[in-house]
């Protein structure tokens, strides 16, 4: 098994447990605003786990093409899964609530931090990996 694929692999297991994070392994607040709707952190859920699907579907395509590529937007993805909920980019409802005590602060939020860190880490190795490969786009 080559080394790059090595990278591949542990970025599509970070990116599954990306997309479980919000929802099932450290989940998000479950109550409702007084109106009935979700809160922001419902919504930063959603998306974190949608770009943690895409860091698992980017990681299983560089397995086979376009690695540097994939390793470059699967990066962008796992760290815009931080940024938004934390509204250094605003998205639309997405955001977390103001009480440093509930899940989506104490909990979710540390964790998606980790598993960001960890995907970053991983993609540079990998860039680098390939470009001392000499196999920049595969």
């Amino acid at each position: 098994m080559k080394v790059r694929n090595i990278t591949s692999y542990i970025n599509s297991l970070l990116g599954l447990a990306l997309a479980l994070t919000p929802f099932v392994l450290f989940p998000v607040c479950s109550s409702l605003k007084p109106d009935g709707s979700h809160m922001g952190c419902f919504y930063s859920a959603l998306f974190i786990t949608l770009m943690g699907a895409v860091v698992c579907l980017l990681s299983l395509v560089a397995l086979k093409k376009l690695t540097s590529l994939c390793l470059l937007l699967s990066g962008a993805c796992a760290l815009l899964s931080w940024l938004v909920p934390n509204r250094i980019i605003t998205l639309g409802l997405c955001g977390l609530c103001s009480d440093p005590s509930h899940p989506c602060r104490a909990s979710t939020m540390p964790a998606v931090g980790v598993l960001v860190v960890c995907v970053l880490v991983v993609c540079v190795l990998g860039l680098i990996i390939n470009f001392i490969g000499g196999s920049n786009g595969r």
